[in-house]
């Protein structure tokens, strides 16, 4: 978002977005849509980078270079039927094959970043004005600067980002565990050996709630994508596999891992087990199937099955810190539960690893209120028919958004750190005052009026 100097309106950057990194604090707004700047650059598959104009979705990228049996390490978030390459660098992101790759930041080689006052900014190696993007890196990394940046800096035009060969194999674990430190430990020791493309988890309640809805195992694309992919027995157990492969009560961790032979994958998968067999079980590994199968679904899941409203926070942990961050999100949670059972507020947990580093833990709220537009624009019309329209619920809303505050407070005291950042993670807070120094004479030289998304990185 664009604030114009002596003049009533600004200029917004939107993009798929929960924490207000794109909303304008008051006043008229200008939107800058750059969905139509989706283009492929350059596609080296001699040197393994890819250039893409940033507005290109994930789902798009990842299309284009399957043609050629390549992709990027980090291939996207589960939004990436809409979501953007440049959303994504903004905001900073993780999920598909971050198990392995780490974040979105991970992947990039370099950026083409345009500052408010017109000029395009070059970084990465390929800023040495004769050597193309192939490596990030020559003298000091000037790409990590404007990753995650909400576009406080500068538009993202251009990025070059790392190229791998698709994997060969695939392979699925699911496990039940009755205690969340046991699946939340399994997972830490799976991260730290760098088995996993992705290591997830849900509470009993996200399972049952990802169960109800339209689309998931029961979905006839997915079923067909599955019996392309891994052959008809697996697409028989897919359905086999029904509402009830995951216990009633207890959490569930899913698992893919990617390798070049099948040696290499049941290495990984041998290894996996011997983690995870002391405190879990094996189940149907229905939900890494399905969501390989078709990992840019529609973006129904920001509505609950019955048509509740859905809001994340998250905080990712080093491994060390993780089970006191799921304990003092639990801790808070219970500080409001008298007011979340009054309002119908219901919470799920979602966990995730991210490369060799740490866990994220994503507490996901559930709570009847009406939709929005933006629920009315991408959500599918048969979806919301289906789940129906709770009336409006502003005092319901109105607590939703304190207990999120107090959510990512208490576990930014635990030692967090955030992706998102936006306008509701609080960033400056406790930083080092020469790194804040550093960033701000960035801000001054690529953005000198303060007219770039004002408020975000607070």
């Amino acid at each position: 978002m664009l604030r114009i100097p002596n003049a009533d309106a600004q200029i917004n950057v939107a993009a798929l977005s929960y924490t207000e990194g794109y909303l304008a604090p008051s006043g008229p707004a200008v939107v800058l849509d750059l969905a139509a700047l989706n283009g492929l650059v350059a596609l080296n598959l001699q040197d393994r980078y890819v250039v893409v104009e940033c507005g290109m979705t994930w789902a798009a990228l990842d299309t284009l270079l399957a043609q050629h049996g390549m992709r990027t390490p980090y291939w996207g978030p589960l939004s990436g039927l809409l979501s953007t390459v440049g959303g994504a660098l903004s905001q900073g992101s993780v999920f598909l094959s971050s198990g392995l790759h780490g974040p979105v930041g991970d992947s990039v080689l370099g950026l083409k970043v345009l500052s408010a006052c017109g000029e395009l900014l070059q970084t990465g190696a390929a800023a040495s004005g004769n050597t193309p993007p192939f490596m990030r890196w020559f003298g000091p990394d000037r790409t990590g600067a404007f990753i995650g940046d909400a576009v406080s800096l500068g538009t993202k035009v251009r990025a070059s980002l790392r190229l791998i060969p698709r994997p060969r194999e695939l392979g699925f674990l699911s496990y039940e565990f009755s205690d969340p430190a046991l699946a939340l430990a399994a997972m830490s020791e799976i991260s730290r050996q760098g088995l996993a493309a992705e290591c997830f988890a849900f509470d009993p309640y996200l399972v049952e709630v990802r169960l109800q809805r339209a689309g998931l195992i029961n979905d006839a694309k997915t079923l067909l994508k599955v019996v392309r992919q891994s052959g008809l027995k697996a697409g028989a157990k897919l359905v086999g596999a029904g509402r009830g492969f995951v216990g009633s009560g207890r959490w569930s961790m899913h698992a893919t891992f990617e390798a070049d032979d099948v040696p290499g994958l049941q290495s990984r998968l041998l290894a996996a087990r011997k983690i995870l067999l002391p405190g879990g079980v094996a189940i149907e590994v229905s939900i890494p199937q399905a969501l390989r199968a078709m990992p840019f679904s529609p973006p129904n899941s920001i509505l609950g099955p019955a048509g509740e409203r859905w809001v994340p926070v998250h905080g990712a942990f080093a491994h060390s810190q993780a089970a006191r961050g799921m304990a003092v999100v639990e801790e808070t949670l219970r500080a409001h539960a008298s007011e979340m059972q009054a309002h119908d507020i219901r919470v799920g947990h979602l966990l995730t690893t991210g490369a060799a580093q740490g866990v994220l833990i994503e507490p996901v709220f559930f709570w009847p209120d009406s939709h929005s537009l933006y629920h009315q624009r991408v959500v599918q019309p048969a979806y919301r028919q289906r789940a129906g329209e709770p009336a409006a619920n502003l005092e319901g809303r109105a607590l939703m958004g304190r207990i999120k505050r107090d959510v990512a407070d208490a576990i930014r005291q635990a030692g967090a750190v955030h992706f998102q950042i936006g306008r509701f993670y609080r960033w400056r807070e406790g930083r080092d005052a020469l790194a804040l120094a550093l960033h701000d004479a960035l801000k001054q030289r690529m953005d000198p009026h303060g007219l770039l998304n004002p408020g975000v990185l607070a």
